[in-house]
């Protein structure tokens, strides 16, 4: 509602400069909401077995609004320009899905996690029927119960009171909620700071200087650009991720990072003050400008694979129930500010250091960023959310030893069944 809010004022703010910045700040005082609620919920609610998949359709989502955003500017400027329609038709447009959305809440079940947390058994129980479409008495509706309860009452036993003062006690008094809170800290700086944002936005002059000619030309290759994150992310999310995990994933993705922007700045570096007409005229400045441009479509899918998507999913996956929304909600705050500071610098960044030289930086961030990685990330992927606790008893420069989790880390204290495919054996049973 503050969203459609601040929408609605942007729109028919009728040219008074006040009220649209005005309208602007209330509308990101109701989307900054909906970027941290999506990934909390879907991880309290999802089976284990397939919780990346369905918590990173959260991110793809945001990829194909960016594709949707871009494709429906590009048509309404090209038949509106220098009207007020130019401006006023795409504003109102992002009215349509948060109405699609707040519809949609209200068919929407409460997560089981948080009733539970309230003491509403009945309820968190009922929530957990609908949502894994299993009868009340079924075992693994019981032992997701039961595994649910055991946590929250040790949590509670530990720490008592729910104020913002305790809650910030909680994370960084203990030990290991600041060892969770400091990964996912870096994570979504080295997220932001790799440049994967700042290239989208300033991608139609990334590729002029990589040689693409036209204005119109340039554009349309950076709508390409932005369907090549929406397709990669949606494979990353429904082939990757609960795959070959989160560790390995995130591994891999910075390295094709390191790898493509290599090749990007080192095509700039040699082509320097060279115009897009001269690269063009020039045979090989021309197969090296396409080897440069293939390398940028190339960085968006190892972002997908990495950077964009791991920040979202192991955020929610790490902390306590007790302090994952207070954690969360900090560090997307973190999140934006990044994503501001890297868009804001990038300008500064390209003109202080001969293009060349911003890709460079972004290289140098992604090389630390992996060295960080591998020594402190640890492998989710499968785990209960109730197994994670060992996991932050060592220095995060150890935790690559026990990186990867064993058999037990895979299970609840009463074990339910462990796939998607067990789960559909056991309804299959109960029908029968």
């Amino acid at each position: 509602m503050i969203y459609i809010a601040g929408i609605l004022g942007q729109t028919f703010s009728g040219g008074n400069l006040g009220g649209l910045y005005a309208s602007r700040l209330v509308a990101g005082l109701g989307i900054g909401v909906t970027t941290i609620l999506p990934p909390i919920y879907l991880s309290e609610i999802a089976p284990r077995s397939i919780r990346g998949l369905l918590t990173l359709q959260y991110a793809c989502c945001q990829q194909l609004g960016v594709v949707f955003g871009f494709f429906f500017n590009y048509g309404i400027t090209k038949n509106y320009a220098g009207t007020q329609t130019q401006w006023m038709l795409p504003t109102a447009l992002q009215i349509v899905p948060a109405v699609i959305w707040g519809v949609g809440t209200f068919f929407t079940a409460e997560t089981p996690r948080y009733l539970l947390s309230k003491g509403k058994v009945s309820e968190g129980t009922a929530a957990l029927v609908k949502l894994r479409r299993l009868p009340e008495d079924h075992p693994y509706i019981q032992d997701e119960i039961n595994g649910i309860q055991a946590q929250i009452a040790l949590e509670t036993e530990i720490v008592a009171g729910a104020s913002a003062l305790s809650l910030v006690k909680e994370t960084f008094g203990d030990i290991r909620n600041r060892r969770r809170f400091f990964l996912m800290f870096l994570s979504h700086l080295f997220s932001q700071w790799s440049g994967a944002n700042a290239i989208t936005q300033y991608s139609p002059s990334i590729f002029g200087y990589l040689g693409i000619q036209g204005e119109e030309s340039r554009f349309l290759a950076t709508g390409l650009y932005s369907i090549v994150k929406f397709v990669s992310t949606f494979v990353v999310s429904i082939f990757v991720i609960d795959f070959i995990g989160r560790r390995r994933s995130l591994m891999t993705g910075i390295c094709g990072q390191i790898t493509t922007l290599a090749i990007v700045g080192a095509f700039l570096g040699a082509t320097n003050g060279r115009s897009a007409t001269d690269i063009a005229s020039d045979p090989s400045a021309r197969r090296a400008s396409e080897v440069a441009i293939a390398a940028i479509y190339v960085h968006a899918i190892s972002w997908s694979v990495g950077w964009f998507s791991i920040p979202y999913l192991v955020s929610a996956e790490v902390f306590p129930i007790r302090i994952r929304s207070f954690n969360v909600s900090i560090l997307m705050a973190f999140h934006w500010a990044f994503y501001f500071g890297c868009s804001r610098a990038m300008p500064s960044l390209l003109a202080a250091t001969d293009r060349y030289g911003a890709f460079a930086f972004f290289a140098s961030i992604c090389v630390i960023s992996l060295t960080y990685v591998f020594f402190a990330m640890p492998e989710t992927s499968g785990r209960s959310l109730e197994s994670m606790e060992s996991l932050f008893d060592r220095p995060w420069y150890t935790v690559w030893k026990v990186a990867y989790a064993r058999p037990e880390d895979m299970v609840h204290s009463a074990r339910p069944p462990s796939t998607d495919d067990d789960l559909e054996k056991s309804k299959v049973v109960h029908d029968n």
